[in-house]
């Protein structure tokens, strides 16, 4: 999904500026010539390399911002949206890391804008104005080497958002990599996002194979053509299957649109393999009125591998997210911030070189949602909301994409290698490698065989501890909450939550032996069924 947008130099040209001790929003500037500042001279550049690819017609942006009649009507308006910082949209904090497809205008931009407005918005000598830009219509990266249409979408005019069930099997004489990935809705009026998955269903299936929950693509409103880095790419295989989880908007008429999917084949040998990650939860639940409620969940990198994107995601209660890597040797270090998430502009954000992450680094994912009446988004903040596929339910994940340090490809993962890197992660006096019985209607919902589950669970002597289980294609971060121990035996609080639907209130008590064995079970719920049952494990040695 890697792409290399215009500004490529921009993440560079911020990361010298922090180097020098600037930084946007407290920001030193360089003192500017103080000669009178004209569109034609000045402002247009900067509106051509920065704006005008939304800022014209037939694209998102509300107005048009290609000449100085379209301009000037809006000059107070852009000046208090670009210091401000809303414009262009960006929101990952910059303490956090300098990326390559930064959209923020360098902070001498900004001052033009800012004394262009205040002089009086003049338009100066037309044979200043440069030569703006031109852009292609259809394929952004040429036409594709095999284009994949989905089946066309019958969008209602009147109702709830719309969330067809989509699918393909690739037409493919032999396994090809594909060097880039666009994706093209047909009707970007009502069309909100669509993700690619590849699920499961044939040998040839690599999203199985791999053991990661893989996301081949994704359009959203702010995403590019997806360009990997020179010799790096995706596997597609014959009869391949995607899943697609498609998003649409009502719209007040009757809509239909026809997404089209271009793949862009690379030329002989792939250097290194793109995999895709979805680190997160799908059970959490913001309590009705909570005004900053907080979502904890982590992911385990069992190998060598380097990350080269990333993608944060939540939905309309959504406030701030933070990827936070907690490497082996004991430091920390957040990977991307963004302080002010906002669901209509969702981005992918690319490091400027691959950022490392050693087998048993611990990647945390920290979020806050806003279920209150002061968020003007928030359909319902009387209800209390949990992960679901629909706009008005949540999310919490943050996709990353990654290649392998050594060789080709990333290795295979599965629950027993991220279970031992997740127990070298976490204090080894702590924490305990459990198998986990499943009770027979829980391995039915969620997609489970018979045998226990290969869990970590850190019970520290006090405070709040987790219990890492893998569901559902991913590794669930549950609290354990009100952890009391008497002696050798211990309580503690479960609430498990998944799609909205699944929900269970239960108590949790066992005890530990002198060897450091551990085993307990799950007590009658409150509410629902226990999804556990009886388990067994041993502590966790240091150095595991």
């Amino acid at each position: 999904m890697t792409t290399f947008p215009r500004q490529i130099s921009r993440g560079a040209v911020f990361g010298l500026l922090a180097a020098s001790t600037l930084t946007i929003g407290g920001l030193v500037a360089p003192a500017a010539a103080q000669t009178e500042v004209t569109f034609t001279r000045d402002v247009a550049p900067i509106l051509y390399e920065n704006c005008v690819s939304c800022h014209r017609p037939g694209e998102l942006a509300p107005m048009a911002l290609r000449s100085y009649d379209e301009v000037r009507p809006w000059a107070r308006g852009i000046k208090d949206k670009v210091t401000s910082g809303e414009m262009p949209p960006w929101f990952a904090d910059a303490r956090h890391g300098f990326f390559k497809n930064d959209t923020r205008l360098l902070p001498d931009e900004i001052d033009t804008i800012a004394r262009w407005v205040d002089a009086g918005a003049p338009r100066g000598d037309q044979s200043d104005l440069p030569e703006p830009p031109t852009f292609i219509d259809g394929w952004q990266l040429g036409e594709p080497d095999l284009i994949v249409t989905l089946p066309e979408v019958n969008v209602p005019a009147e109702g709830e958002d719309y969330y067809p069930d989509l699918s393909h099997t690739l037409d493919l004489a032999e396994k090809r990599w594909i060097r880039a990935i666009e994706v093209r809705p047909s009707n970007r009026k009502v069309t909100h996002h669509s993700v690619i998955f590849t699920s499961s269903g044939g040998a040839q299936d690599r999203g199985i194979e791999s053991g990661f929950f893989d996301v081949l693509a994704v359009w959203s409103v702010g995403t590019n053509p997806h360009e990997f880095p020179e010799g790096m790419g995706r596997w597609v295989y014959p009869n391949q299957r995607w899943r697609v989880n498609a998003h649409y908007h009502p719209a007040g008429t009757p809509e239909t649109d026809s997404t089209q999917i271009g793949l862009y084949f690379g030329e002989g040998e792939m250097q290194k393999e793109v995999m895709a990650a979805l680190s997160g939860t799908m059970s959490f639940e913001i309590p009705a009125n909570a005004s900053n409620h907080e979502v904890r969940s982590s992911y385990i990198i069992d190998q060598d591998v380097s990350a080269i994107s990333f993608f944060p995601h939540m939905h309309v209660r959504g406030v701030d997210m933070d990827l936070i890597a907690n490497y082996p040797n004991g430091e920390s270090r957040s990977l991307i911030n963004v302080p002010k998430y906002d669901f209509d502009w969702q981005l992918f954000y690319y490091p400027q070189r691959p950022v490392p992450l050693p087998a048993g680094t611990r990647l945390d994912i920290v979020a806050h949602y806003d279920n209150s009446a002061a968020n003007p988004n928030n359909p319902d903040p009387d209800k209390a909301v949990g992960f679901g596929l629909e706009t008005t339910d949540e999310m919490m994940f943050n996709v990353f994409e990654f290649i392998a340090d050594e060789g080709v490809s990333p290795t295979p993962a599965t629950n027993e290698t991220r279970r031992d890197a997740l127990l070298a992660s976490l204090p080894a006096g702590s924490t305990f490698s459990v198998d986990l019985a499943t009770h027979p209607m829980a391995q039915q919902f969620m997609r489970l065989g018979p045998d226990p589950l290969p869990t970590v669970l850190h019970l520290p002597t006090s405070g709040h501890g987790t219990w890492y289980i893998p569901l559902l294609g991913g590794l669930q971060a549950i609290p354990a909450e009100n952890i009391v121990w008497d002696g050798n035996a211990y309580s503690f609080d479960m609430k498990l939550r998944l799609f909205g639907r699944f929900n269970a209130d239960f108590a949790v008590s066992g005890e530990v032996d002198a060897d450091g064995g551990i085993q307990g079970a799950p007590e009658a719920p409150t509410t629902g069924f226990s999804p556990f049952q009886e388990f067994t494990g041993t502590r966790a040695s240091a150095g595991n």
